[in-house]
């Protein structure tokens, strides 16, 4: 086997490799199937790759160059999948047929030159686009997501300057195409590499967020709102910001669930959640502690302020309509609110707003007490 060879069956078994790796990888529950695309799309690489470990005809050269093609806009539906973008698939399909037939021509030709100039056109074409996708389009974008982009950018530039040289200068391509050997592996590499750890990211994020957060109401749970609370005080009392912390529970809940049963509880949680955080700020914290209980954190705001804002809270409470299987579900909720000072200790106020709590549950409820 000869040097070129061996090289053609090394790229075809890195992007074995790389296809087999994605069967390993899953997209999130409720995200579309973006793997399969990559995946597919290494796999028609190693193809095209592999073909010419065995000194291939004309017709076999152009079988690999389709192959070729076919990795190139695999991995802008994969791009597409990835950010969440409806695929565009007449105009994939119609750019991927027009590629196809003129680089087979080419290829029919044995004309080096015009291949590396209509891929000089084509492929950095389709790396932008797979690279703004991932810039501007994917809404939870993470590390590798960035990396990508870049890999794309860098591949993009390098084709369009070897075309460039081509024309220019021959002399000078010749001399800088061993370099391009190089590329393609580590492209594949780089795009396979970070793909898979974009994968991985999301997941550990999703994990992350599922860790804080109350999978009932989908407000912060304890957790989540005493780490985002040592974080956020801190911040506003360097701002001089004043806080407010309430506390508050639904009245008599446990009545709801034993009329109606849990199902009837856990909506009835949904929407006071749903009806509270309207009318909080995207500054303020809002969390769950379990049960029927709640604590919110107010910026900028002393304890006179928060009571009025507590004030339309209850309200609002109070007059929703709480329907379950047509039945009026009546709701009420009882209120205790302290103000917080950089000097106070946490679990002391805490401490103060439950107290102020219970304050408001044993004067008849439905009502707002302060914590002095």
């Amino acid at each position: 086997m000869t040097s070129e060879q061996t090289y053609f069956l090394t790229l075809a078994l890195l992007n074995i490799v790389l296809a087999l790796a994605g069967t390993r990888i899953k997209d999130l529950e409720g995200k579309p199937n973006s793997v399969y695309f990559l995946t597919g799309a290494f796999f028609a690489f190693s193809i095209s790759w592999f073909i010419y470990v065995f000194e291939p005809s004309t017709f076999m050269k152009i079988v690999s160059a389709i192959f070729a093609v076919l990795f190139i806009w695999g991995i802008i539906v994969f791009s597409s999948k990835r950010c969440e973008k409806k695929v565009p698939w007449i105009f994939i399909i119609s750019i991927f047929t027009i590629h196809s037939i003129i680089q087979s021509y080419f290829t029919f030709l044995d004309n080096f030159n015009a291949v590396l100039y209509l891929n000089g056109v084509l492929i950095p074409f389709a790396f932008l686009i797979a690279s703004y996708l991932f810039f501007k389009v994917k809404k939870e974008k993470n590390s590798s997501d960035t990396v990508l982009v870049y890999i794309f950018l860098i591949m993009s530039i390098f084709l369009i300057a070897r075309s460039i040289i081509l024309k220019i200068s021959p002399e000078i391509f010749s001399i800088t195409s061993v370099s391009s050997q190089f590329l393609w592996p580590v492209f594949c590499v780089a795009i396979g590499v970070f793909s898979f750890l974009s994968f991985t990211e999301e997941a550990q994020d999703k994990l992350k967020i599922e860790s804080i957060t109350d999978s009932l109401t989908g407000v912060l749970n304890r957790r989540g709102f005493f780490s985002a609370l040592k974080i956020k005080t801190k911040k506003a009392w360097n701002a001089n910001e004043q806080l407010s912390l309430v506390l508050f529970d639904l009245d008599h809940f446990k009545n709801v669930n034993d009329a109606h049963g849990h199902k009837a509880g856990d909506i009835i949680l949904k929407k006071c959640a749903q009806q509270i955080k309207e009318k909080l700020r995207e500054s303020d914290l809002f969390g769950r502690f379990g049960g029927e209980e709640f604590a919110i954190l107010l910026f900028g705001v002393d304890i006179k302020k928060a009571k009025n804002i507590v004030e339309r809270m209850r309200i609002s409470l109070e007059e929703m309509s709480s329907i379950y299987k047509e039945k009026n579900i009546k709701i009420t909720a009882s209120f205790g609110i302290v103000e917080m000072k950089e000097s106070d200790n946490f679990d002391d106020v805490f401490i103060k707003a439950d107290n102020a709590l219970y304050a408001a549950k044993k004067s008849g409820r439905n009502k707002i007490k302060l914590g002095l």
